[in-house]
């Protein structure tokens, strides 16, 4: 059997799109192997990659600018950099901000000192400047108020910072935005085909994290060398205990809610590799791995002190539930035969979503066969074309079949429409209202994917069931966009969130923890109702050379 291939028991073993597919058990996620920094981090493992600073041209307030090559097996990338030290009343990590503590960017070939140049006159302007074709990724950074200071001054002194109090922040850089697949001019990601080592979805972006965190060391390092002759490097250890911050908002639910195909792709190879090591019989040397690496877990949350807000549940109470999980491995241990879903049956019936979905990543980190394949299907294509043959009957026939969901709103109680959704021209972010405060329709955005259902579904009563859809569309082109979607996406079981993102109680969270798993960010905690912040690469490997 190939090694993407599904058999029946696997296939059963999959979870009903109607408990996954709850924004509750998506903000549950966790990153595993599968996530896309974990992938680039493999890749760049597997094939060798080597990463060299080609220029470093520092002060001791770390003004100045870097170049890195990073020579793959079939190209070579170069990732620029332009470090500053931001005024602190201007730094924010705000979409709109103009001053930073270092922009970035990706791109093929060599980073010559003319298009260096060039870009240090572009990259302060991110909404309005211009990149080149060869460029894959723009980005920014600012170093962390409370750590990168105390680890300069520590190295500047001849000894290593203070681990326990870099354990409450976790990274020295903090990134804000990736800008690419076209953005300002840059290489669109659709060229990046065939054999290209960037062509996965998000690999121009990790690669860019990844690099950040090199940069920040290097920074810390080149810095600390030009206070003191008696400056010392930054132990290997805890370079690779750090990671690159992150933090993400609303922006977030546009792309779950815009890219159905995208999400579908990845939530399917997770559950496929899940059902995978759930059918796997435990052995005893597969028990013993399996502790240690709920052990680890068990430190892991115990050790993470960040507010969880009343929506997640705490790192304490996950703690406990995993030990309370690892004494019931313990008490089947003597058991001659068993399979993993007894075990995450339990689970499901005796944890917190979170404990559960904790218990998931790491059975399938732990089962690497279980994802062989499965990568290579997560590249898919995101167009949407009208079926125009299609009939009026049949096109209903699928809404009633495909979204049952979407009918358990009532768009007629005003609580179901408390809030629309908007792009601040201002701010260019995006923004919520009060729908009842607000003349929206003119500039509202399109999230409401139920309530357009429902739309959907009332002029299809009304039309001939005989009719085309070619013929309804025309009738009706506002709904176009929709009925491209519903025949699109329909018989994909995870490309479509069962939550109403305009009703009274919407948890924005749920989306952008779920898009945090897919990237592969780690300790991932709200900050409000509406931001996120995690880590990437924590724990993983900080120069591939």
């Amino acid at each position: 059997m190939p090694p993407h291939a599904t058999n029946s028991r696997e296939s059963t073993s999959m979870r009903d799109p109607a408990d996954l597919m709850q924004p509750e058990r998506l903000g549950a996620l966790k990153h595993t192997r599968l996530s896309f920094a974990r992938l680039l981090i493999r890749r760049m493992l597997r094939d060798d990659w080597r990463v060299e600073a080609e220029q470093m041209n520092l002060d001791a307030d770390g003004v100045g600018r870097g170049v890195y090559a990073i020579q793959t097996p079939s190209r070579r990338f170069s990732f620029g950099v332009f470090s500053h030290r931001a005024d602190s009343d201007e730094n924010t990590d705000r979409i709109i901000a103009t001053d930073w503590d270092l922009w970035a960017f990706l791109c093929e070939g060599p980073a010559t000192a003319e298009l260096m140049n060039a870009q240090l006159e572009e990259l302060p302007y991110v909404m309005e400047g211009r990149a080149t074709p060869d460029i894959l990724v723009w980005t920014r950074a600012n170093r962390s108020g409370r750590f990168f200071g105390h680890l300069v001054e520590s190295l500047a002194a001849g000894h290593q910072p203070d681990i326990e109090y870099l354990s409450t922040g976790g990274y020295l850089m903090r990134s804000s935005g990736y800008y690419g697949n076209g953005l300002n001019g840059t290489k669109v990601f659709d060229a990046l085909s065939g054999t290209h080592p960037l062509k996965e979805p998000y690999f121009p972006q990790m690669l860019s994290a990844w690099m950040l965190r090199v940069f920040g060391y290097d920074l810390a390092e080149e810095m600390a060398a030009a206070r003191s002759e008696a400056a010392v490097t930054l132990d290997a250890d805890i370079k690779r205990y750090l990671g690159t911050g992150n933090s993400s908002g609303l922006g977030i639910i546009f792309y779950l809610v815009n890219h159905p195909q995208q999400l579908n792709a990845w939530l399917r190879v997770r559950e496929l590799a899940l059902a995978r090591a759930k059918t796997t019989e435990v052995t005893s040397e597969a028990l013993s791995k399996f502790d240690r690496r709920i052990q680890e877990a068990i430190q892991w949350f115990d050790t993470d002190e960040s507010n969880t807000n009343r929506h997640f549940s705490s790192k304490k109470q996950i703690a406990a539930e995993l030990r309370q999980a690892r004494q019931c491995l313990s008490d089947i241990s003597g058991v001659d035969s068993f399979e993993w879903q007894q075990f995450t049956k339990h689970s499901e019936s005796n944890y917190e979503i979170e404990t559960q979905e904790v218990i998931h990543s790491l059975l399938i980190d732990m089962h690497p066969t279980a994802c062989e394949g499965l990568e290579n299907t997560l590249t898919v294509a995101e167009k949407r074309d009208i079926q125009p043959a299609m009939t009026v009957s049949q096109l209903h026939s699928v809404i009633k079949d495909s979204y049952k969901w979407a009918f358990n709103f009532d768009f007629d109680d005003p609580h179901a429409q408390h809030y629309f959704w908007y792009r601040s021209i201002e701010n260019e972010e995006p923004r919520v209202g009060l729908a009842a405060e607000t003349e929206y329709d003119d500039y509202g955005l399109p999230i409401d994917i139920a309530r357009q259902i429902h739309s959907l579904d009332a002029h299809l009563s009304t039309a001939e069931s005989s009719q085309s859809v070619a013929a309804f569309v025309s009738e009706h082109p506002s709904l176009r966009d929709i009925v491209a979607r519903v025949q699109t996406v329909h018989m994909l079981p995870y490309a479509e969130i069962y939550a109403n993102p305009l009703d009274a109680d919407f948890v924005p969270l749920h989306f952008i923890s779920c898009l945090k798993a897919i990237w592969g960010i780690q300790r991932a905690h709200p900050k409000s109702i509406g931001w996120v912040k995690g880590h990437f690469f924590r724990g993983l490997h900080w120069r591939m050379n």
